[in-house]
Order: C-alpha cells, then structure tokens, then sequence
C-alpha cells in the first residue's frame, strides 16, 4: 500500500467563515489554533476579528495574525501528513482572509 493511500482525503469540504471576539478570553486564540490543526479539512471563506457583549469596543485582528504567524512555522509539516490532495492552506491565504470587523 502506496503511503498516500493510507491517508485520509476529503471528497467535500464546508464552506467557513469565522467570527471571532478574539482577545477577549484565550478560548478564540485557542479554538483558532485547534480549527488550524483542521484547516485542511475545510474551505475556509473568512476570519474576522469582531466585538462582542464582553468586549464592545475594540477588535484585534493583530491576534490573529500573531496565531497565523505561528502556524507560518508549522504548515510545511502539517502537509508532510497530509494526504497532496488536501494540502493545508498556506500562511498567505489564511493571512489574506483576515478582517477587522466594525468596532462599537
């Protein structure tokens, strides 16, 4: 058996699009790293920075860049185990897909 063979592809990836108060609490920093882990599982459309009911008036995009930085330094070897037909989106477009959302 061929390694490719032995894993695993994706015949249909969700479309997502990531809201997140990120900073507010280390959970959207953390649940952003573990999606990463996952990314090659989905298409991702968006990251956005938003407010939220704890956290009204400021938005923190640079968090997420910091996180994208991070996994920068990791994807080549995410993809070593990754089957070439799902292959992890690269730092550039997971950095092109973030936005800071309307601050309140």
């Amino acid at each position: 058996m061929a390694q490719t063979e032995r894993l695993q592809t994706f015949a249909s990836k969700p479309r997502v699009f990531i809201l997140s108060d990120i900073s507010n609490e280390p959970d959207d920093a953390e649940s952003l790293v573990r999606y990463l882990l996952y990314s090659n599982q989905f298409q991702t459309e968006g990251l956005v920075a938003c407010t939220s009911t704890w956290m009204k008036t400021k938005v923190c995009p640079q968090d997420m860049h910091k996180i994208i930085d991070g996994y920068e330094k990791v994807v080549d070897n995410l993809n070593a185990h990754a089957h070439p037909q799902d292959p992890y989106p690269t730092a550039a477009y997971m950095r092109s897909l973030i936005k800071k959302g309307a601050e309140v």
